[in-house]
């Protein structure tokens, strides 16, 4: 388990303030024009940002394997709800892991009337996130790892996204991990952590983009779910987010092609290889435009 319910959990943690291929290139062929930390530090400077889109965000296994084909190495790597758990395996280095991960979340029960009494809801994705990652995720590779992991969720009594960076325990990693997953009515009760409550990042910022560049990263790959590339900065929000000048040039957006084959909460075996395809395929897309 992960935690208690309502167990307070103590966890470092760290606050921000919150297109081409060629570009990106210039960034990975040693650019000394990084900002933030020194070069020696930052290595490239190039940044990945995993938003959150439930069971749809099996697209971003295949976004990353096929930007790993392509030679892209992240320092910093910031994810959302369940984009949070592809930042985690890159940052643990088990992205081969990956496609293995999304199958056993797939196939998983999504239902079941006994978590009423567990959790007060018969949704099983709690025990889904629970067990998945607690046999999956490699929490001792993250101390060595060269990859800047960070973790958005919302801290509930101001509503917005706070930034966990830093870990002492695998039970604090995975309870973080949780905490930008909770989604009232998915989830059982809300995590504590340093006794304050956390639900998902999406209700704060589900595509932190900023938190990249505030990081230190001159360029950032942006991965999305919706066809058209665009996005909601909050998952309430009812108007597009327009990313301000100053950001569009050091940003690429990565977004499938078509609509993904998968909904949201539900989703098949055959659904989810075909998300890994068109991952895959939108990363070429990406960088022709």
């Amino acid at each position: 388990m992960i935690s208690r319910p309502g167990a307070a959990i103590p966890c470092g943690s760290r606050c921000f303030r919150t297109h081409h291929e060629r570009d990106i290139q210039a960034v990975l062929s040693g650019d000394p024009l990084i900002p933030g930390r020194a070069r020696s530090e930052m290595g490239s400077g190039l940044g990945l940002v995993l938003s959150g889109g439930f069971l749809r965000n099996a697209f971003q296994v295949g976004v990353i394997e096929e930007l790993g084909a392509r030679g892209f190495r992240f320092d910093v790597v910031v994810g959302v709800s369940s984009g949070a758990w592809n930042a985690a395996c890159v940052a643990t280095d088990q992205v081969n892991e990956m496609r293995s991960f999304w199958m056993r979340v797939a196939e998983a029960r999504k239902l079941r009337l006994a978590n009423l009494w567990r959790y007060g809801t018969p949704s099983n994705f709690q025990e889904i996130v629970t067990r998945v990652p607690a046999r999956s995720l490699r929490f001792d590779r993250l101390e060595a790892s060269p990859v800047r992991l960070l973790i958005g969720a919302t801290r509930v009594r101001h509503r917005r996204l706070h930034l966990f960076e830093h870990w002492r325990s695998r039970r604090e990693f995975l309870a973080t991990l949780m905490a930008s997953n909770y989604v009232p009515g998915l989830y059982g009760r809300p995590v504590r952590i340093d006794g304050r409550y956390y639900a998902d990042g999406g209700f704060a910022d589900n595509v932190p983009y900023e938190a990249a560049f505030e990081a230190g990263c001159r360029h950032a790959v942006v991965v999305l779910t919706d066809p058209r590339g665009r996005f909601r900065k909050r998952l309430c929000d009812r108007t597009v987010h327009r990313i301000p000048p100053a950001f569009r040039d050091r940003i690429t957006l990565v977004h499938p092609g078509v609509p993904l084959p998968v909904g949201r909460l539900r989703a098949t075996a055959e659904g989810m290889r075909a998300c890994f395809e068109i991952g895959r395929k939108a990363v070429g897309e990406a960088f022709a435009r």
